[in-house]
């Protein structure tokens, strides 16, 4: 079993000098890095914040202010990297037998603790052998959401 990705711990361990405010935001930003401090808004989840602030100390670690023209390729990478971290493939495969497969987005979303967007780049990773995983807990409609 891997130990699960807690963004709150390894703020507190790893940025300890970056704040977290929560506060209004305007149109769909659900957070936004002001370095040294990273806004979530506030009319969210605690599963949305959960993986805003994963996606907001993923941009932290790379380091990177200004995309420019890679702008779209870096937060592709985010995204991707956000869902492996908050869905390992044992919890992924643990929630959606539980669930009862993928015709629920929402239910399995809530059994990771992620949102529905989390949840939908993670099933776009799934990796040949992760599938076997998967199917192991006889789920046959894995695949028709990804």
């Amino acid at each position: 079993m891997t130990t699960r990705y807690n963004p709150w711990r390894d703020l507190r361990d790893n940025w300890p000098h970056i704040q977290v405010v929560i506060e209004p935001m305007c149109g769909r930003l659900l957070g936004e890095l002001r370095y040294p401090v990273i806004a979530l808004r506030a009319d969210t989840s605690s599963a949305q914040r959960r993986c805003t602030l994963t996606h907001e100390l993923i941009h932290l670690e790379r380091g990177i202010c200004d995309w420019g023209q890679w702008s779209e390729r870096e937060e592709r990478y985010v995204h991707d990297e956000v869902a492996l971290r908050l869905i390992p493939i044992d919890e992924l495969a643990r929630a959606i037998r539980d669930v009862g497969g993928t015709h629920d987005l929402a239910a399995v979303a809530a059994a990771l603790d992620v949102d529905r967007d989390t949840l939908r780049v993670r099933l776009g990773l799934v990796t040949a052998a992760e599938r076997s995983v998967i199917a192991g807990g006889s789920v046959c409609d894995l695949w028709s959401v990804a």
